[in-house]
């Protein structure tokens, strides 16, 4: 018998508990509210859904809110998903996948490692499907970088002041305009400084720097230090943009030669393994088929 196996009814039960519960508390049934307290009421009242109740309910009692989960919601957030999503959202719903494999897991009395594991993966899928939306606007941010150096770049040859090509950059369609349009709008709203100025670091580099990118780092570094040179900036720009074109051609490179060993487990899982079994499953049901 599994080791497992006493403990899984339990905690199937449990699960099914919370989830009950957590359904159960979004029902407040309540007799004779004038409209004043149901418009208060409206107002005031938790519309999160019940996986985000219960993912943020057990962040805040254990204070499990892993830094790298943040990051990842943010860089999705970025790219206009997860609106309104917490890292709480995304553990309750891994929570509530893994219960709903659970209760089957009870009712078909399959504990077999196979089904088992099954239930670990339902729950880490939403984890999962977070970190690879995160990366897809990660690579987007990275291609875009060297392009709106080239703009800001340009602008400040043009004559543009430093503030005023980010600005312009800032409307071009894309993730990375979008964070520096956030960067703007906090500046803006805050009365601080884009840039950094006599040891006070601008709000461009610290909203850059949340998302925790060195590449990003880097830009908003070197574009605080073209925009303090004054006449010499535009030519300091071009140097900045021809790095970043340096850095990304290398980058390519660097993939383009993994792309081989990338490759090489797709191909063996869903070309080579198939290939092999088909041309060997028949050869051998018609040797034995010989005796």
């Amino acid at each position: 018998m599994n080791l497992l196996e006493p403990y899984i009814p339990l905690a199937a039960a449990l699960g099914i508990a919370i989830l009950t519960y957590i359904f159960a508390s979004n029902f407040d049934v309540s007799f004779g509210k004038s409209a004043a307290s149901r418009v208060g009421s409206f107002a005031s009242e938790d519309r999160r859904g019940l996986t985000d109740k219960l993912g943020d309910s057990l962040v805040d009692r254990i204070g499990l809110s892993p830094k790298s989960l943040d990051i990842s919601l943010l860089w999705a957030q970025l790219g206009s998903m997860y609106k309104n999503k917490t890292v709480g959202s995304v553990i309750g719903q891994g929570i509530a996948f893994a219960s709903v494999g659970l209760i089957f897991m009870v009712l078909f009395q399959n504990f077999s490692p196979t089904f088992i594991g099954l239930v670990f993966l339902a729950g880490y899928y939403p984890i999962m499907t977070l970190n690879g939306d995160a990366k897809k606007i990660k690579d987007e941010v990275k291609r875009t970088l060297p392009e709106t150096a080239s703009l800001i770049a340009a602008e400040m040859s043009a004559g543009s002041s430093a503030e005023t090509a980010v600005t312009r950059s800032a409307v071009l369609p894309g993730s990375l305009s979008r964070m520096l349009q956030q960067a703007i709008e906090e500046a803006t709203q805050s009365g601080g400084l884009l840039f950094s100025r006599d040891q006070i670091q601008g709000r461009l580099y610290a909203h850059i720097e949340t998302y925790q990118m060195p590449q990003l780092n880097a830009f908003a570094s070197q574009v605080d230090l073209v925009a303090s040179r004054g006449s010499d900036g535009p030519s300091q720009m071009a140097q900045v943009v021809r790095g970043l074109a340096r850095e990304y051609r290398t980058e390519v490179t660097r993939q383009a030669e993994e792309l081989d060993g990338r490759l090489l487990m797709p191909i063996t899982l869903f070309f080579f393994i198939p290939l092999l079994a088909a041309i060997f499953i028949p050869l051998g049901v018609s040797i034995l088929q010989t005796f």
